[in-house]
């Protein structure tokens, strides 16, 4: 039996860099200080990968009765809601509502809605909006998750969202290297992700180097 594992995961409101997080402090209580937050840092990552095993193991029984894509859905929540920690958006898109799309159908959104219930993007609300179309498209929409059914539509979604710091999210090989700004990919098992780097500056995003680490890079 196969057990689909991540792969190099971002991890849940902890960043890979202990540094991210700190501030510079002088004085004679910045090496204690520093200590400290390595100390509480490498306890927030322990406990991170202490739950994710036990939601692994305790996924043994889904994968036996077949539900891999409820468990893929779940993972890429996870992996949709951190890439928002990585990513820099232009001043004027870090205001109100974080608008996150799905374009065709995938149960995916309703772990997003969960997810949205529980969880804020920067003290800002998080809301997930199904589009029918691709024109139906917010002009402020901060990320678009194209469903893998619809993949076909990508070349539409590139040039509705062109010029618009819309990060594209699309889960099929070889759309990646095709212009989506993020790719969902599994391989043996591992889940992994692909980033257009082109794409993303055309689209004026900024990627963190932390996740560029992580990804596969087109």
């Amino acid at each position: 039996m196969k057990r689909l594992m991540l792969h190099s995961p971002v991890l849940d409101g902890t960043p890979l860099d202990g540094n991210l997080t700190r501030g510079r402090h002088v004085g004679s209580d910045s090496a204690l200080h520093r200590h400290r937050c390595d100390q509480a840092a490498g306890s927030r990552v322990l406990l991170w990968i202490l739950l994710l095993f036990v939601w692994l193991f305790s996924s043994q029984e889904a994968f036996a009765q077949g539900k891999v894509e409820e468990t893929e859905n779940k993972v890429h929540s996870i992996l949709i809601y951190n890439f928002t920690k990585y990513i820099n958006w232009p001043e004027e898109y870090n205001k109100g509502d974080f608008i996150i799309g799905v374009l065709g159908e995938t149960d995916l959104i309703g772990e997003l809605q969960k997810m949205a219930k529980e969880k804020n993007i920067s003290n800002r609300p998080m809301v997930i909006k199904r589009y029918a179309t691709v024109n139906d498209i917010d002009r402020k929409c901060h990320i678009l998750f194209l469903a893998t059914g619809s993949s076909n539509l990508l070349s539409a979604v590139l040039r509705k969202t062109q010029g618009h710091p819309t990060l594209v999210i699309s889960h099929k090989d070889g759309l990646g290297r095709a212009g989506s700004l993020i790719n969902l990919v599994s391989s043996n098992g591992k889940y992994r992700f692909e980033i257009n780097m082109n794409a993303m500056e055309q689209n004026g995003l900024k990627c963190a180097q932390q996740l560029k680490t992580l990804a596969i890079v087109m």
